[in-house]
């Protein structure tokens, strides 16, 4: 499944960063990251690279806004989205040179997302990941995407009406429900286990060492969460918290099908 041509994918995310400098250190410290500068419009564009492969990109918050991660799904027609439904727009639909058009919303709870569809020129390149099976088995890719809400269910039917998702209730031992794209699991929803910390999306990275990302991200600055623990026919899971707060988990994943 390309997630660029895939409508429902999940297919960019990106940091918003009050402080550049130090959250570059932090995130290419941590995983091993290289960088690289597209100049954009409104400013330089960092984009975070991994094993040659594009995984993620960086700029400058705006004034008004706090630090966050935000990620992208890919639409198909994005006007057609907007048009019939009744979106609360955070970011107004607006359009990316050389790469296609986004606008940011919140979800009926409080959590934003960006969706996104790619023109042509905006079309993935050997440097893109395109495939799940290819992020779940490249270290710094982000590779399973997770809603922390305060009404699970709820969010997973909108979320279903939205983007066509399949969703699939299971028993963790709390109530997880699995994301589903064309046959393909993306990622979940969950009840937030903090009733102080606002409903928002997150994302699983995956890692070649859990544990040795594990010993490294109190040396930075960030918060290990809770021990690293094993999930069955999963893989190993950490979940933290970078220097800014912001939430960010990562996973060495157990050996997954192919995908046909």
């Amino acid at each position: 499944m390309n997630p660029f041509k895939t409508h429902g994918a999940f297919s960019w995310q990106e940091l918003l960063a009050t402080d550049i400098p130090s959250a570059l250190n932090y995130y290419t410290q941590l995983l091993g990251l290289i960088t690289s500068e597209m100049p954009m419009p409104d400013g330089t564009y960092t984009l975070l690279h991994s094993h040659s492969k594009r995984v993620a990109g960086l700029m400058a918050c705006p004034p008004d806004a706090p630090p966050c991660w935000t990620y992208y799904v890919t639409v198909h027609d994005i006007q057609k989205l907007l048009e019939e439904n009744e979106l609360n727009l955070i970011v107004p639909l607006q359009e990316v040179p050389m790469i296609g058009s986004f606008a940011g919303l919140l979800d009926p709870h409080g959590a934003y997302l960006s969706v996104i569809q790619y023109n042509e020129a905006g079309e993935p390149d050997k440097e893109a990941i395109v495939s799940n099976q290819e992020a779940l088995t490249t270290h710094g890719a982000f590779s399973w995407f997770e809603l922390h809400t305060n009404e699970p269910k709820a969010a997973a039917d909108w979320y279903s009406k939205l983007f066509g998702w399949s969703i699939k209730k299971i028993e963790l031992p709390s109530t997880y429900y699995i994301i589903s794209v064309n046959g393909t699991e993306i990622g979940g929803i969950m009840e937030v286990m903090d009733p102080n910390v606002p409903p928002h999306w997150s994302c699983i990275v995956t890692v070649d060492n859990v544990d040795a990302i594990q010993s490294t991200v109190a040396e930075l600055g960030g918060t290990v969460l809770a021990p690293a623990f094993d999930l069955p026919n999963v893989g190993r899971l950490l979940y933290t918290l970078d220097p800014t707060g912001l939430p960010l988990a990562f996973g060495t994943w157990a050996p997954q099908p192919s995908e046909e």
